[in-house]
């Protein structure tokens, strides 16, 4: 990709971003986000063929990013939990970076058709970690994927509420209440206990 389209992607990414976090996806017209971006439509058809495929791949874009900050939060870290728990600071610590990014990937992501593919890849990504937890507790009686995924959704919901909320600032006080419900049907309550003395990990970006 030349600098050309590479600095004209990152006008469209960012006149999305705007224009989502001021008034929403629904009902979005290609020249509102053209007029922000400073592009006319031959710049924005030379990357994608319309909206939505411009939306799915702005957020497919934002979740690879997320996974490269969480890769780099959990570089040399060992056992399940504390992955679970670098993973989830990582998380909270990415969305906090920008509040436009943030109310694209946890809000928008959930009320555009086009975003579901990106969506429940990176959901899945994230209930795999969880499930991990099967391993941690072995035999016939170990909790299956749909304990995994009842965790992982109570974890995106409230991230989610954080987020239309604008409470991300405060988000780090509950990963431990988080982390709690996510050990403990694995691990049972005295492991899950622990969660809530555990201090955050440092930020690896600072």
């Amino acid at each position: 990709m030349t600098d050309a389209s590479v600095e004209e992607v990152r006008r469209l990414r960012e006149a999305l971003l705007d224009l989502c976090a001021d008034r929403g996806y629904a009902g979005l017209e290609l020249g509102e986000l053209l007029e922000r971006a400073g592009l006319d439509e031959d710049a924005f058809h030379r990357h994608y063929p319309d909206l939505d495929a411009c939306f799915a791949a702005v957020i497919r874009a934002i979740y690879e990013e997320f996974f490269a900050f969480a890769q780099q939060a959990v570089a040399g870290v060992r056992g399940w939990r504390d992955r679970m728990r670098a993973t989830a600071y990582a998380l909270l610590r990415f969305l906090r970076r920008d509040e436009r990014v943030a109310h694209l990937a946890a809000v928008e992501a959930q009320q555009v058709e086009a975003a579901e593919g990106p969506f429940l890849e990176t959901f899945n990504r994230l209930v795999d970690l969880i499930d991990e937890g099967s391993a941690e507790t072995g035999g016939p009686d170990s909790p299956g994927r749909a304990t995994a995924l009842g965790v992982g959704g109570v974890v995106f919901a409230r991230i989610q509420e954080a987020v239309s909320e604008g409470e991300l600032e405060l988000g780090e006080e509950e990963i431990p209440e988080l982390m709690y419900a996510a050990v403990f049907p694995y691990l049972g309550a005295e492991a899950a206990a622990e969660e809530l003395r555990i201090s955050p990990p440092p930020d690896p970006s600072g």
